[in-house]
């Protein structure tokens, strides 16, 4: 086996070409490990493991103790994360230890409204955006270099009598941010400006939805073609065409997330599209399901394929960023259960492993170590062979490099940048003998 870092991939195994035979050396690969950090009502950051190969969770552990962290968000870089602190009404900053997974307090903000209940970071990471639930109000918050939060540069009021902002959801361009709020009974539109951390009023600024739905989360398809939000109150889901190019949307669905007979005695809460777009899961608290939906390739509508029972009130739950596994919270079961995904059908399964934690209501996972992908090669014609690739995502990135030597001064040189998932390289063999090792981009 033949590990070497460099900047910007990790490297896997090599395989070695001598004339127009072949040889491969490489041990097992290793199946990649995931990092999920936990908010909670209980007081603590938690954070726990995911092996992907073996489908188990590590031990849990507290990464930090801070006050009501109900949902936390991370930088594109997974250097810092911020929670909403929901009693105290404030916005936390912490460091991230990469090597053990801890957190360490930078600093904490008012939140400038009153129980915030949901936190993002937009996708250049220079700043953060708080719903505030009482009151129902927004604010930005630049991240300085060294990852505390700067003073609000943005804050908006919603009006009415009883306005309640549950939710931050941004576009691909991170041009449109679109806040749910469950009170008024609308989605609204900003433009948001990243570089300035400024929210201004869309010149369609309100998606209204039906009296009494509470609008509560809301998701992008991995096209950014399709919205899907599901409602509290009314437990149904709506979808909508995304018009990227004036931030509007346009209703073309509405579904339940329980049979009608539950609706009454449930909530809905979170909702998540698969990455492969081909599947839509919505969570009820009452009914304590994860409600599965099929999505129709063409037109994006849903029809409902399962309801997976869960532990109690399942206000949050995530899927893994591979595609392959469903991480759910039971805030009043006091633990997190872990559900495998059929590829073809979006089914879950219950492996029946799951993890103790005190009312746990936020899962954030992320890739820690990618599969390592391994070789083998293959001729072809003349002077020419394939390289492929196993053990590998098709969220990832692979470059391959080539030297003519294995001495610790031997240069490696790009030799291919495939595109996203690729796992088949054709190539010309061009030297009598070479040498070959993969790359993870860090795209992950």
């Amino acid at each position: 086996m033949f590990n070497r870092f460099r900047a910007g991939l990790l490297t896997a195994s090599f395989v070695a070409l001598i004339g127009a035979g072949s040889q491969s050396r490489a041990a097992t690969p290793a199946p990649g490990i995931e990092r999920f950090y936990v908010g909670t009502y209980s007081g603590v950051i938690y954070q726990s493991t995911l092996n992907l190969g073996a489908g188990t969770f590590g031990t849990i552990s507290q990464a930090v103790a801070t006050t009501d962290p109900s949902f936390i968000a991370m930088t594109p870089n997974r250097a810092y994360l911020y929670s909403v602190n929901e009693g105290p009404a404030t916005v936390s900053a912490f460091s991230v230890n990469a090597t053990n997974g801890t957190l360490r307090l930078l600093n904490q903000m008012p939140s400038n409204g009153g129980a915030p209940a949901h936190i993002v970071v937009d996708r250049t990471g220079r700043n953060v955006i708080v719903a505030n639930y009482n009151g129902g109000s927004v604010t930005v918050f630049p991240i300085l270099t060294n990852g505390l939060l700067g003073a609000a540069t943005a804050h908006i009021q919603h009006p009415g009598t009883a306005p309640h902002a549950h939710c931050i959801t941004l576009d691909a361009s991170n041009h449109f941010a679109f806040v749910c709020d469950k009170g008024l009974d609308q989605i609204r539109s900003y433009i948001f400006d990243a570089v300035a951390g400024t929210l201004t009023t869309n010149t369609t600024l309100i998606t209204s939805v039906a009296s009494g739905s509470g609008p509560r989360h809301m998701a992008f398809d991995p096209q950014f073609k399709r919205a899907y939000v599901i409602c509290e109150t009314a437990s149904t889901i709506l979808a909508f065409n995304f018009d990227s190019t004036n931030g509007t949307l346009a209703s073309f669905q509405k579904i339940g997330t329980v049979p009608a007979v539950a609706a009454s005695s449930n909530t809905g809460a979170e909702i998540v599209v698969h990455p492969s777009g081909k599947f839509v899961y919505g969570s009820n608290r009452g009914y304590n399901s994860v409600a599965v939906f099929s999505v129709d390739p063409v037109t994006g509508a849903l029809t409902l394929a399962q309801q997976q029972i869960t532990g109690a009130t399942p206000r949050n739950f995530a899927l893994d960023p591979t595609g392959a596994y469903c991480i759910v919270a039971g805030q009043d079961s006091g633990d997190i259960r872990l559900y495998t995904i059929d590829q073809q059908t979006g089914l879950l399964t219950d492996t029946h492993k799951k993890l103790a934690a005190a009312s746990p209501v936020c899962i954030l996972p992320f890739i820690l170590t990618p599969p390592q992908p391994a070789l083998t090669i293959q001729p072809t014609v003349a002077n020419a062979f394939q390289l492929s690739l196993t053990n590998t995502l098709n969220l990832l990135t692979y470059q391959l490099y080539r030297s003519s030597g294995l001495n610790a001064g031997a240069p490696w040189s790009l030799l291919a940048t495939g595109d996203p998932g690729q796992t088949n390289f054709t190539l010309t063999n061009r030297l009598a003998q070479e040498f070959f090792q993969v790359g993870v981009l860090t795209d992950f």
